[in-house]
């Protein structure tokens, strides 16, 4: 897929960008390639090109406002509904850094549930909730925070606001 100047698109890394332009660049000091030239709508300091033959697999379109709602609304109610997680904590911190590097909505919203319902009820028994886990949380939901609000148009807290009321509202 092509993307345009001002188009947002989602970068692997850095989650939601603006494309400032498509331009040719000579990384090597030879041969010119053309890249997208990316600014993270969260970064105001870092700028990233991409090459444009590797954006296919590098950059992906917003999701749009219809995939966001179908998250929301298929989002897990209780920890029953949610298979994803593991005691072990070396496969814990693998599948998280899968999941954070990976493309898969359904998978980080998944996790984002799985570790919410571990952190009610760890609060709940009197544990402390691991670093481990309360940090891939926070990674988590800021790229997926980063997309929502992006596409719903709305800030990160009212992106929050919304979920919970359309979760609440389904049960």
């Amino acid at each position: 897929m092509e993307f345009q100047k001002n188009d947002c698109v989602v970068y692997k890394s850095a989650g939601v960008c603006r494309v400032l332009n498509i331009e040719p660049q000579s990384m090597d000091g030879g041969t010119e390639i053309l890249y997208y030239k990316l600014k993270p709508l969260s970064d105001a300091n870092s700028t990233y090109y991409v090459p444009v033959s590797a954006g296919a697999e590098k950059l992906r379109p917003l999701l749009t406002k219809e995939e966001v709602l179908a998250l929301i609304d298929n989002m897990p109610k209780s920890e029953d509904e949610i298979a994803l997680w593991s005691d072990n904590r070396r496969e814990r911190r693998e599948m998280y850094s899968q999941i954070l590097k990976g493309d898969d909505q359904k998978a980080l919203v998944q996790m984002i549930s799985a570790l919410y319902f571990r952190k009610q009820s760890s609060e709940a028994s009197g544990r402390r909730f691991s670093s481990m886990d309360e940090s891939a949380m926070k990674n988590a939901e800021s790229l997926m925070l980063q997309e929502f609000s992006t596409v719903l148009e709305m800030t990160p807290d009212e992106v929050r606001k919304f979920i919970d009321e359309r979760v609440s509202h389904q049960e």
